[in-house]
């Protein structure tokens, strides 16, 4: 599946955009969007995007990368809904004094160690009606000290009971909130239309021929103070 030449316009634009500000080229920038996109895109159909003579040029381009360690590896997007993990969460873990996130933050460390050395790279937590598996914890210092914990359940009430029982319960001092995630308008830094859509629906947006001003709004913001 190729781009067609909407995407390959606004992908290209986005890239020129990067491309002044990172420490990739403009081809580059581009090849790298647009594999993030369609991860399934071949060097030929590259070439033909790029006007290159063939698909080897492309292919040079993505291996000095890979070289370069700009693309670590290559995966897939699942369907989690489908898969039977429709739930997906987000737990914040504050604490007053430092030291004590620091303490989870150990434990945390140990464990994912010892997890990954016995049991494998990916942390499956089961409930009683089904299971949990974690997706990213990030360690968040700056105007406060904060745990981030995403992941996805098997429903609702399982990603409670993980959150109660292996956060709350166990961690009294700490403010531990839980958020259920229900619409995603940018995923994997790529706006995600449907969810936009089914929102403009919610919200009873209007379709407009004219714009609203909000993208004038957004790019007045790098001119302020």
């Amino acid at each position: 599946m190729t781009l067609d030449e909407t995407d390959q316009t606004r992908i290209k634009r986005i890239a020129q955009t990067l491309s002044e500000v990172s420490n990739l080229n403009e081809t580059d920038m581009f090849i790298l969007l647009t594999l993030m996109k369609n991860s399934k895109i071949t060097n030929s159909e590259l070439a033909k995007i790029l006007d290159f003579k063939d698909g080897n040029s492309a292919a040079y381009h993505t291996r000095n990368m890979q070289k370069e360690g700009l693309i670590d590896r290559y995966t897939i997007v699942p369907n989690w809904k489908r898969a039977g993990l429709a739930t997906e969460f987000i737990i914040l873990a504050e604490a007053e004094d430092e030291e004590q996130l620091l303490e989870i933050e150990k434990e945390h460390v140990i464990m994912a160690d010892e997890y990954s050395s016995t049991t494998g790279e990916i942390v499956v937590t089961p409930t009683i009606s089904g299971c949990v598996i974690l997706q990213n914890v990030y360690h968040c210092f700056g105007d406060k000290t904060m745990a981030v914990i995403s992941g996805r359940a098997t429903s609702d009430q399982d990603a409670a009971v993980y959150c109660k029982n292996y956060l709350v319960n166990r961690y009294p001092d700490i403010k531990i909130s839980m958020l259920l995630n229900k619409y995603k308008t940018v995923n994997e830094f790529f706006i995600d239309k449907k969810a936009v859509t089914k929102l403009k629906e919610l919200f009873q947006i209007p379709e407009k021929e004219e714009t609203s001003g909000t993208l004038e709004k957004l790019q007045g913001l790098s001119s302020e103070d």
